[in-house]
């Protein structure tokens, strides 16, 4: 591991609210599983996105992006979220995991916040041969909404020059959804 995916970076907890909140809607509890989910080892984000992944696909440094309320309470091992950039002008790649009761609570969970992410974003397209299903949400916003099983992946890859990030997000998603199986 290279010094500087070693370092982090302490972002207010309101900015990576703001990165996250994108990826709203569908499930019914705090941590993003339904309320009637069978309890199960969370998936850990960080296993199937790990930094360096995130150096290869952003082809610079990156760091580790932690707030204020992950070091009181400690990191969500639903989310991963690198950035490299700065502060300024933050280049976010992040994974968020979130799990549903069964694969048919995770499909209505992606269609029902389809109308929302076209309110933000202004098209939402689907991407063919990617997990059971998935969507881009382009402009400003620039995630992709991967189906697997129960599962729910919204992988986000923002850039200040808003260049059109879906093939890094692609990958980001290829690489999770081929570690997923292993780790289960």
């Amino acid at each position: 591991m290279t010094q500087s995916s070693r370092r982090r970076l302490r972002v207010p907890s309101f900015l990576l609210a703001a990165v996250l909140a994108a990826g709203c809607g569908g499930s019914a509890d705090s941590n993003g599983a339904d309320a009637s989910a069978p309890a199960a080892e969370p998936l850990d984000a960080c296993t199937l996105f790990t930094a360096e992944d995130a150096q290869a696909i952003a082809g610079e440094s990156i760091a580790a992006m932690s707030s204020t309320l992950d070091e009181a309470r400690g990191r969500d091992p639903g989310q991963c979220i690198y950035n490299s950039g700065n502060l300024t002008q933050p280049r976010i790649l992040s994974l968020l995991i979130r799990p549903h009761r069964n694969a048919e609570s995770a499909k209505r969970a992606q269609e029902s916040g389809r109308s929302t992410l076209t309110t933000m974003a202004g098209k939402v397209q689907d991407i063919p041969g990617l997990g059971d299903g998935a969507v881009w949400v382009g402009g400003q916003l620039q995630q992709l909404h991967v189906l697997h099983g129960s599962d729910q992946l919204i992988i986000t890859v923002q850039s200040p020059d808003g260049t059109d990030q879906l093939e890094r997000a692609r990958r980001i998603a290829s690489t999770a959804l081929s570690r997923m199986d292993t780790v289960k």
